[in-house]
């Protein structure tokens, strides 16, 4: 068990309702997550550019133990941050030092359909979005 301590995070004002994974690019100008959320015309978009290091989308099925572990199952909320967690461990030492763990943030972001887990150097732009404008 990864004993992680999570923390809320609230990087833009947000209702909450269950967050639906429509969209990941990976590309040149770097990763950029969309969510949409019921009755809600706005996508939210989350641009974590160069800064994202590590990325891993599970559906809800393969990912039940670690939101258990993490302590987020039936939570009311959508967005966690960890400053030290097993998985910036991992990373760091799978690049033998050359990620610096304290350089790390873990994002945590569960969907009505699983989990994100992504590690990143910086907090990225979060914004909303008019959906038809996607």
């Amino acid at each position: 068990m990864d004993n992680i301590v999570l923390f809320k995070w609230e990087p833009i004002e947000i209702v909450q309702n269950d967050f639906y994974f429509i969209s990941l690019m990976d590309n040149k100008d770097g990763l950029k997550l969309i969510f949409e959320q019921e009755q809600n015309d706005f996508a939210l978009n989350f641009d974590f550019g160069y800064h994202c290091i590590f990325y891993q989308n599970q559906n809800e099925n393969s990912s039940l133990k670690i939101i258990d572990d993490y302590g987020i199952n039936g939570a009311k909320w959508s967005l966690y941050y960890a400053k030290e967690s097993k998985l910036i461990d991992e990373i760091s030492q799978n690049s033998y030092g050359i990620i610096d763990k304290n350089e790390l943030c873990h994002f945590i972001i569960l969907h009505a359909d699983g989990l994100l887990n992504i590690l990143s150097s910086e907090d990225p732009k979060v914004s909303w979005q008019v959906l038809d404008k996607i």
